[in-house]
C-alpha cells in the first residue's frame, strides 16, 4: 500500500511541476502585457491596451483554475489528517489565494471597458 501512495505522490508532484511551468508562462505573459500597456500609453494605441486587458483576463482565469486545484489538493490532505495544524494553515492559505484571485478577476472584468483605467494583475 505504501508503494501505491508513493506512486500517487510522484504523479501529483509531476503534475505540479507542469503547473510551475504554467506560472513561468504567466510571468512572461504579464511582462508582455505590461509592455503592451506602455505601448498604449506612448502611442495612444487602444488596440494594444485591449490586447493587454485580454491577456491579463486570461492569466487570471488560468490562475483561478490553478488555485482551485491547490484548494482541492490541500482540502484532501487536510481530510486525511484533520489534526495537522500545518495542513489547516495551507488550506486557509489556499482559500485566501482563491478569494484574492476572484477579487482581481472581478476588478479586471469591471475595468474591461474603461478607457482611462490601466488594468494589471
Amino acid at each position: 500500500m505504501n508503494n501505491n501512495n508513493n506512486e500517487e505522490l510522484i504523479k501529483r508532484l509531476s503534475f505540479e511541476n507542469f503547473i510551475w511551468v504554467i506560472y513561468l508562462v504567466i510571468a512572461i505573459s504579464n511582462i508582455y502585457g505590461d509592455e503592451l500597456i506602455k505601448k498604449s500609453i506612448i502611442d495612444r494605441d487602444s488596440g494594444a491596451s485591449n490586447k493587454a486587458r485580454n491577456i491579463f483576463l486570461i492569466i487570471l482565469i488560468v490562475t483561478l483554475l490553478i488555485n482551485i486545484y491547490f484548494l482541492i489538493r490541500n482540502y484532501s490532505d487536510l481530510a486525511d489528517d484533520p489534526e495537522n495544524e500545518s495542513l489547516r494553515v495551507r488550506f486557509l492559505g489556499s482559500c485566501l489565494l482563491l478569494l484574492a484571485t476572484l477579487c482581481f478577476l472581478y476588478s479586471q472584468v469591471e475595468t474591461q471597458n474603461e478607457t482611462e483605467s490601466v488594468s494589471n494583475v
